[in-house]
């Protein structure tokens, strides 16, 4: 028998944002060696934008999702609290918004009502948000 350890069960999904001027093709590059420097591998990768374009839409933005996972983080988080589930694989999405690029990460909850939880949410939470920070940075843009 399971008994729920999440306080808030209607909480809001946090997210972690950044935006950037880079390309997309930078952009998916550097997510992609921040996620896999973190000990995470990537599970999938979707290109939604590129499958409307393809599908008799040519203007549409970009839309690009990486999922990934750390089966041992996954493993102690589900561990404490099974529905954690419902975050996993971890997912960065990034958008083509017109002017720049979002770059967007669902966290984990933090505030429940179990400390080692919410301490190993919060370690990797800021895993997830240094991923998106490399993904956003910009290292090689030139500026006039």
């Amino acid at each position: 028998m399971f008994f729920s350890t999440v306080a808030h069960p209607a909480q809001q999904t946090e997210y972690y944002k950044k935006t950037t001027i880079k390309l997309l093709s930078d952009i998916v590059d550097d997510a992609e060696f921040a996620i896999t420097e973190r000990n995470f591998r990537i599970v999938n990768r979707l290109h939604i934008g590129k499958a409307i374009r393809d599908r008799g839409y040519p203007d549409y933005p970009d839309y690009e999702v990486l999922l990934f996972c750390n089966l041992n983080y996954a493993r102690q988080l589900f561990d404490m609290e099974p529905d954690f589930i419902n975050f996993c694989p971890i997912k960065i999405t990034i958008r083509d918004n017109g002017e720049n690029y979002l770059i967007t990460a669902t966290l984990f909850p933090q505030d429940t009502d179990n400390v080692a939880l919410n301490k190993l949410a919060t370690k990797v939470n800021n895993l997830i948000r240094d991923i998106v920070e490399f993904a956003a940075a910009d290292w090689f843009v030139i500026y006039d």
